[in-house]
């Protein structure tokens, strides 16, 4: 669920920036470019402590 809203949330932060940028106030732009930048942390973060990383070393094995 996490990983769906924060692709929605992307998603739309990228269309303010991108075809909606000539209608979109001002403030909306800095909150849409806040907002992708904390998606993309947040995804590489979910990501990542999915637990299918391999370049981990085994120590174990």
């Amino acid at each position: 669920m996490l990983v769906w809203s924060t692709v929605v949330a992307f998603v739309l932060s990228l269309a303010a920036l991108g075809p909606l940028r000539r209608v979109s106030p001002e403030w909306l732009q800095t909150g849409a470019e806040f907002l992708a930048v904390i998606s993309i942390f947040a995804l590489v973060c979910l990501l990542e402590s999915s637990g299918n990383n391999t370049d981990r070393s085994n120590p174990a094995s």
